[in-house]
């Protein structure tokens, strides 16, 4: 470009020393009028021609600068991730400590029992990803069971830690529904009453899975609350074996009541008759000792509502259940492609945490990221740019609550992992956010081996302290 305009400058200073230099009579005879103009034009063109040269390069000049700036940008953040990656190591021992403790002691002592509350949303509610995190554990640590089922669920059909059916005579609340303020919900933020129906009576039936042999129906015991009304002393329940109607005796009267059924190992039907004043919960199955995790996910739950939880009921369920970790996994329904600013959720689910740590006093607690997800930009299924710094934002939630940080979207590979789990693995749905069932598995056994891994960090620690105090 700087020799162009060198050609242009010598071009005008060689014409006007023409000029001047030879006689006007010369300059007449060679250079008449018309080849005088035409020579200017041609002077103005070759101007206008670098002018528009010029231009161009500046605009090419800032494309390059715009390139570089974008790419700079995208460099640094994953110079960033690396080292929220070091600082979340920290936040996974220093948030734990008091859970891998009692891993240690159960390891030693196969008699123990952990038990574990895994909320979440639809990544979680069909038992997948929890199911096979279930499983390794059980496998490693020994336990049996599926723990804590609610009396209903919308994706009982897909699950296959156990065959759930009930009847359509079921009326539920839950936390997200509008308009019920401090009722008490139950420990997944659902309640049940037996609907309002011509024969006043409702059933549900629990049926061992396909999934894993380690799930028998184990010591399974029916979790209902206090009656509403007198009219609870009409009400009758039972329970059916081989075709066998047996009565029992429900005793409604305290916050929190329980009645032990029988063990059976592969199907069993519990029968209510009632007017709307008993509200139930759920049923558990669970061995005495090893690891026990229920599934307490709710479909579409962002994790706002969880304050809504009654402190005092939960402390009930607290003394039968005896929480050592609670696994929070959220923001697949809170983060949005368009909005840039959280902190709103992050004051929401720090008061949230604390509410929960009230609600279960002796359990650690596990804040969970949202794994990736890809919409369409440019033609082109990619990770929106602003989704690492939610990933981040929950590492700051897990942080400053004291909780461990457990972040899936690094583990699946981060930045456009979702587009090769979709594509190239086939381990999640089109919809580029949900799992498939193989991808469900890999994502239960990497949080699996995570929790392992932070878990044998923890062991050479606290062997080394262990030591020096010998």
């Amino acid at each position: 470009m700087k020799k162009a305009w060198f050609i242009l400058v010598s071009a005008c200073i060689l014409f006007l020393g023409l000029k001047y230099i030879f006689p006007k009579e010369y300059v007449d005879n060679y250079f008449s009028k018309n080849t005088g103009n035409q020579f200017e034009e041609l002077l103005n063109e070759q101007l206008q021609d670098t002018i528009n040269q010029q231009r161009i390069a500046d605009s090419l000049a800032l494309v390059e600068k715009i390139r570089l700036q974008k790419l700079a940008e995208k460099e640094q953040r994953k110079f960033d991730s690396i080292q929220k990656i070091i600082q979340y190591k920290n936040v996974n021992r220093n948030g734990l400590q008091q859970f891998f403790e009692k891993l240690y002691k159960l390891e030693k002592n196969k008699n123990k029992q952990i038990r574990i509350a895994f909320f979440g949303d639809s990544m979680e509610d069909a038992d997948m990803i929890i199911m096979q995190f279930r499983h390794f554990l059980q496998q490693k640590f020994g336990g049996k069971g599926v723990g804590f089922v609610p009396i209903t669920s919308v994706t009982a059909n897909g699950r296959y830690s156990i065959k759930h059916r009930f009847t359509n005579t079921w009326k539920e609340i839950n936390f997200m529904n509008k308009g019920f303020g401090r009722f008490a919900f139950g420990l997944n933020g659902k309640t049940f009453f037996v609907g309002d129906s011509i024969e006043n009576e409702a059933s549900v039936t629990f049926k061992k899975g396909s999934a894993y042999k380690n799930l028998p129906l184990i010591n399974p015991t029916l979790f209902y609350g206090k009656a509403i009304s007198d009219s609870i002393y009409t009400a009758s329940a039972t329970y059916t074996k081989d075709d066998i109607i047996n009565e029992f005796s429900l005793n409604p009267k305290r916050l929190l009541n329980t009645y032990k059924l029988p063990n059976y190992p592969k199907e069993i039907t519990i029968s209510i008759k009632d007017k709307q004043t008993i509200p139930f919960y759920g049923v558990s199955f669970a061995s005495n000792n090893g690891i026990i995790v229920d599934n307490l996910a709710i479909r579409g739950n962002s994790g706002l509502p969880l304050n809504k939880l009654n402190a005092t009921l939960m402390q009930q369920f607290n003394k039968y259940f005896n929480y050592d970790l609670i696994i929070l996994a959220y923001g697949t329904n809170v983060f949005s492609f368009d909005n840039t600013k959280y902190g709103w959720y992050k004051n929401r689910m720090l008061r949230n945490i604390k509410h929960i740590q009230k609600c279960f006093p002796n359990s650690d607690i596990l804040v969970s990221s949202m794994g990736d997800r890809s919409i369409k930009i440019d033609g082109v299924m990619q990770t929106p740019e602003h989704l690492p710094d939610f990933i981040d934002l929950q590492y700051e939630i897990a942080k400053q609550s004291k909780s461990g940080f457990y972040n899936l979207y690094e583990e699946m590979g981060g930045e456009n992992s979702m587009v090769k789990w979709v594509e190239e693995d086939n381990l999640a749905n089109k919809d580029y956010t949900h799992f498939n069932p193989d991808g469900a598995k890999k994502a239960g056994y990497m949080m699996y081996q995570w929790l392992m891994k932070s878990y044998n960090d923890y062991k050479v620690k606290n062997k080394k302290v262990r030591h020096k105090n010998k």
